[in-house]
């Protein structure tokens, strides 16, 4: 997260708009499919076909059924004001005739769009605007009552429009709901945001690797933990610290490498030698941008830093953890810089060649954070912790990601905060149907 904290809860940066509207309902292509009954769909291009159907070969062979659907496809058989509307309009019907759990979109957003939010966020007086790109869009398919959940409720071609206000109180807000919805998943959704067939290919075959040779292996129990004094001379506590030390108190199994700023081990060397030994996850909580992260000593002004080229340096040939980055815009996948894209900070581990991560939960945009004491009070450190609670051996990334999503939702629901913004910004980059720790 960057550093612009008042008072006990961060706020950050968000979101603009887009268009959507509801309503269709078209029986799926059959002959495109072959038998019925599959637990993912690929949503893909035609040019990433080929790595895609590698996949499919391999998840037959580990008992995961899936099929290919392009979105040429999509969009000549669907009706829908835009082409997310149309995607979603198919994983309704995915998930209706054929019972998937599973959606892997492979390819960037200019192949596989996202969906464009609107919230606002007034926060003592300074009314944010953020601009969120999400995929949660094409989880949450039902209301409670089994009904397609509808994102733009008054039709006017924004999404998710909600005004959150906080005045003299950071704990309570004042709410105007324009676009009633509940966002909770239905499914498991995960992107591979590839603008290439080399870089198809690359991560698939990283997918691959660790299914095949995680199991069993010293590597895969290694736990990663980074972290610091993320709001320095507030709170009174190094919360990325607190965060990480707790996510090491629920993997009990897993062996934790603290690289803590307190600890003096929180250095871009120590960060590279030591995921370079391999891990089953790296778990981070601080700050986040576009480009890379970076935490405090305690009580420090100055911030370390880990920089995109500095992934470079990584050397964990087919050793590819879980990476977490409990921060702000680490999952930019609309950076921009001087009218160049550039891939962001997890997109950049992700499909770093046989090396990096095989998977990555980061943000789109700035977020917020809970401190003064309690980091899981709410915002970003919440949704992971509730992440790492849904880990058990043998579990899907995808099941996993989703389980924290509904904890997050139930709990705000009980505590202060309404937060869509976390659950939107918040995104999978891999396989949700990846098996965490690999296959016997």
């Amino acid at each position: 997260m960057k550093k612009n904290l008042i008072y006990i809860i961060v706020i950050l940066a968000f979101l603009p708009e887009m268009i959507f509207t509801a309503i269709a309902d078209e029986s799926i292509n059959e002959s495109s499919f072959g038998i019925e009954g599959y637990d993912m769909v690929i949503i893909t291009s035609d040019i990433f076909s080929e790595s895609a159907n590698r996949l499919i070969d391999h998840k037959s062979t580990v008992g995961i059924s899936a099929f290919l659907k392009t979105n040429e496809e999509i969009y000549t058989e669907y009706p829908g004001h835009d082409t997310s509307e149309q995607i979603r309009y198919f994983i309704k019907d995915a998930i209706e005739e054929y019972g998937i759990r599973f959606v892997l979109l492979l390819g960037d957003i200019d192949h596989i769009p996202m969906r464009q939010t609107a919230v606002t966020w007034d926060y003592f007086g300074n009314v944010v605007v953020p601009n969120v790109i999400t995929d949660l869009y094409y989880a949450d398919i039902y209301d409670q009552d089994g009904s397609l959940s509808n994102w733009d409720s008054n039709g006017n071609g924004v999404y998710s429009q909600i005004n959150m206000i906080m005045n003299n109180d950071p704990y309570n807000e004042t709410l105007e709901i324009i676009d009633e919805l509940e966002g909770v998943p239905d499914i498991s959704v995960g992107r591979i945001p590839c603008s290439n067939k080399a870089e198809a290919k690359n991560i698939i075959e990283k997918i691959i690797v660790y299914e095949t040779t995680a199991y069993g292996s010293e590597w895969s129990e290694r736990l990663i933990l980074l972290g610091g004094d993320t709001f320095p001379n507030v709170g009174g506590i190094n919360e990325g610290e607190y965060v990480t030390d707790y996510i090491s108190t629920i993997l009990t199994d897993f062996i934790p490498i603290k690289l803590w700023a307190s600890l003096g081990t929180f250095k871009p060397m120590n960060i590279n030698k030591e995921i370079s030994k391999g891990a089953g996850f790296v778990s981070y909580s601080g700050h986040g941008f576009e480009y890379g992260f970076g935490t405090s000593q305690p009580d420090a002004s100055s911030m370390i830093t880990y920089y995109l080229p500095y992934i470079l340096g990584i050397r964990n040939t087919d050793k590819c953890p879980i990476m977490y980055f409990d921060a702000c815009l680490t999952a930019s996948l609309d950076y921009n810089l001087f009218n160049v894209d550039i891939p962001c900070f997890a997109w950049s581990m992700l499909k770093k060649p046989e090396s990096g991560a095989v998977a990555c939960i980061g943000s789109t945009r700035v977020g917020f954070g809970g401190f003064s004491g309690d980091p899981f009070i709410a915002g970003a450190s919440s949704l992971h912790r509730y992440f790492f609670d849904s880990y058990q051996p043998g579990v899907h990334l995808g099941d996993m990601f989703v389980n924290a999503q509904k904890e997050f939702i139930e709990n705000i629901s009980n505590n202060v905060l309404y937060d869509p913004l976390t659950l939107q910004e918040f995104t999978l980059l891999g396989d949700p149907s990846l098996k965490i720790g690999g296959y016997p």
